[in-house]
């Protein structure tokens, strides 16, 4: 029998087997910390897998709704709706996630985790939104594609061996590559991406992500086409519709935080069902195919509808646009708060466009000899931008993501104005926007650079000193000098030698009259001097924690214990050292 070692016939290679060779192709280039090229490249393979994601979920959904028509009537739309929610989380859990929209956990992984996401996320939201939103669901592809590039980005970012911080704008180049191609929109990746993912603005974010959204946009347009994702048409608006503008970015901005509102309310009654995570998408479902039934452009993502509303063609008073608005925000509510997996951008571009065709049609009514108006499909055109700007709270997305997927360009000041008036209303309301605010609340929100990031970063052991000197409460004033001049701390921490308790604090500056008397120091135990009562830190607190008791008391060291346990000193100047060296690491 021949050796196993000396055979020559061929192994099977496995995929992990091309991750080492192409590291070694790539290192032609330089390591990573020396060198754009590996990066770049990288970007290059985010933006191709993420924009055939895109392409694959947007062509399924397309083709899926349309084969599932002759069921969208009746009692057997309810059905549909509700059961196809059902199936979604279903899927979702097979693949051991969350369902929901998941833009929230890609923001953790950036601000937590290093830009590490399990693999198997390429594939769960993916599946789950073709089936949600394919049978009825109101809701976009937009964020699920956002998780499958993210894990996408992750996924390459591991397999060659990026740190943190490239693996992490990986991730956020599998966002805009998924942005970018699922509305032929580069330039709206590239913002959402960098506005409300990673939050830094450097080389070394802009650049991978400009690239891997170009190469995404690029894929996208050979397979389906150089098209807009609505319409693609002239769009105009003068003085007079400037001045309109203000009062309908503040309609835009009071709608945003209704709709955020209605999402919290939604997702909290789903909580309370018995086995919510099943029952809630079946009975809000169900909810969502009633809806449908009534106002069938409410279901689904409702683009085509957006056409028909912004499009010469539109028709319709102002009580069907209230009808559109009031349906397409319950059945919104309904299925993303069940937990169902889909994207909130959809429900923000139909609802924003019903918002401003109805606006625009009660300035109509209330002010018939009104001249120079713009045409209607304007105003749909930059409510579109307030509401996404007043949900997501993030108005650069707004504007360039409804400027990308209209050809609306010519209307970039009214854009602008509603935008912003929107997202000044939201956040009188609410602090954060639809992604950010559970993260926020939970205290998961660390940003790169910022103080909760750079103490977050910091574990309480390595800033604590554990190998102090201290003494007993029954220990003289005399005894207590000693210890001070060989530890040089002025401040000495007071146990109990039998147990390890924390009896209090003895500051040499608060005795230094009784140390003029000789006498009397020998002969004034420590127990009778001591601070009792100072303040202390546990040692299962955060640096977070610690900083705040710092600026609240004014003190420059405090002992921290383990239940009532003395296991160490947190000087204020260890502290800041500490802050110092991590806020080094970051920034480089």
């Amino acid at each position: 029998m021949s050796d196993p070692a000396e055979s020559t016939e061929p192994r099977e290679r496995s995929w992990r087997d091309l991750a080492p060779s192409m590291r070694r192709v790539l290192r032609v280039l330089g390591p990573p910390d020396e060198t754009w090229g590996t990066l770049l490249l990288l970007a290059v393979l985010t933006g191709i897998l993420s924009g055939l994601a895109a392409v694959g979920l947007r062509s399924g959904v397309h083709h899926l709704f349309h084969a599932l028509e002759p069921w969208r009537t009746g009692i057997a739309s309810v059905l549909v709706t509700g059961l196809g929610a059902l199936l979604a989380v279903l899927i979702v859990a097979a693949f051991r996630e969350h369902a929901g929209h998941g833009v929230p956990n890609v923001i953790l992984a950036v601000c937590r985790g290093g830009g590490r996401m399990q693999r198997r996320g390429i594939f769960s939201l993916w599946l789950g939104s073709l089936v949600n939103v394919s049978s009825g669901g109101s809701a976009g592809l937009e964020s699920p594609i956002v998780y499958t590039g993210a894990a996408f980005g992750s996924t390459v970012g591991s397999l060659f061996g990026m740190d943190d911080r490239r693996r992490s704008v990986l991730l956020a180049c599998g966002v805009a590559g998924g942005i970018s191609a699922i509305f032929n929109a580069p330039m709206t990746g590239m913002i959402f991406a960098l506005e409300v993912v990673l939050v830094e603005w450097t080389a070394l974010t802009v650049v991978p992500v400009i690239v891997c959204a170009v190469a995404a946009t690029e894929l996208s347009r050979l397979v389906l086409g150089n098209e807009k994702s609505f319409l693609d048409a002239t769009f105009s608006m003068g003085g007079i519709d400037l001045l309109l503008c203000i009062p309908l970015g503040l309609l835009a901005g009071v709608t945003a935080t209704a709709l955020s509102r209605m999402l919290d309310g939604t997702s909290t009654l789903a909580k309370r069902l018995p086995h919510s995570r099943f029952t809630a998408p079946l009975v809000f479902g169900l909810g969502v195919g009633a809806i449908g039934l009534v106002a069938p452009e409410a279901i689904g993502e409702g683009y085509e509808t957006v056409v028909r509303v912004i499009g010469p063609e539109a028709s319709g008073g102002l009580g069907a646009c209230m009808l559109l608005v009031t349906a397409k925000m319950a059945a919104s509510s309904l299925t993303l708060g069940s937990g169902a997996p889909g994207g909130v951008f959809a429900p923000c571009l139909v609802l924003g466009a019903f918002v401003g065709a109805g606006f625009y049609r009660a300035v109509c009514m209330a002010l018939p000899s009104l001249q120079g108006l713009g045409p209607e499909g304007s105003y749909a055109l930059v409510g579109m931008a307030g509401l996404v700007a007043g949900v997501m709270q993030a108005p650069l997305t707004g504007i360039l993501l409804v400027m990308e997927v209209t050809g609306g360009y010519e209307v970039i000041l009214p854009l602008m104005i509603v935008a912003v008036l929107s997202l000044l209303v939201a956040r009188r309301f609410d602090r954060y926007g639809i992604y950010t605010k559970e993260l926020a609340e939970r205290g998961d929100l660390l940003r790169l650079g910022t103080d909760r990031r750079i103490l977050s970063e910091i574990n309480l052991q390595e800033a604590l000193d554990e190998n102090v000197a201290t003494v007993d409460e029954q220990q003289t004033l005399v005894e207590a000098v000693e210890v001070v001049r060989l530890s040089g701390r002025i401040q000495v921490p007071v146990i109990d030698r039998d147990t390890g308790e924390f009896r209090g604090l003895l500051d040499i500056r608060s005795v230094h009259q009784l140390l003029f008397d000789p006498d009397l120091a020998r002969v004034t135990l420590v127990g009778t001097v001591m601070d009792s009562d100072p303040p202390t830190v546990a040692l299962s607190a955060n640096l977070r924690q610690a900083v705040e008791l710092f600026e609240r008391t004014g003190v420059w060291v405090l002992p921290v214990l383990d239940g009532s346990r003395f296991v160490g000193l947190l000087s204020k100047a260890t502290l800041f050292d500490r802050y110092r060296s991590e806020l080094l690491v970051q920034a480089s």
